[in-house]
């Protein structure tokens, strides 16, 4: 799997939600300032060339539909960063998003409760 640019996750964001979609419907939901139709296009061929997308036709139409799932690919890309930002160690990461973050008390007692449910 690769990483999506900003624009490619975008793009995917869209797809994800509305699942069977073409450009125009891509184009639509994207927010302002919106691309031109032929750069959604380029985007949405590339996304099917790393194996993201596939498409079917439908009269005229191409109608592109994901192949990698959003959960499937947040845990790659968790996973990609914790290796290559935090040298593997997911209590680097772990400890970066908590002290950057503006945890609620519920937050926090949900994290507790993960942590005890690993440990059990």
């Amino acid at each position: 799997m690769k990483a999506l640019s900003e624009r490619e996750q975008e793009v995917m964001n869209v797809i994800w939600e509305v699942r069977n979609c073409c450009v125009e419907d891509v184009l639509q939901r994207l927010p302002e300032p919106k691309p031109a139709y032929n750069t959604v296009q380029t985007f949405m061929k590339i996304l099917e060339e790393k194996g993201f997308l596939a498409h079917k036709r439908d009269g005229k139409k191409f109608i592109f539909y994901p192949l990698i799932e959003k959960p499937e690919y947040n845990r790659w890309s968790l996973k990609h960063m914790k290796d290559n930002l935090f040298g593997g160690s997911a209590k680097s990461l772990l400890n970066t998003f908590i002290r950057d973050n503006d945890l609620t008390e519920s937050d926090i007692q949900e994290l507790e409760s993960l942590l005890a449910e690993l440990k059990r």
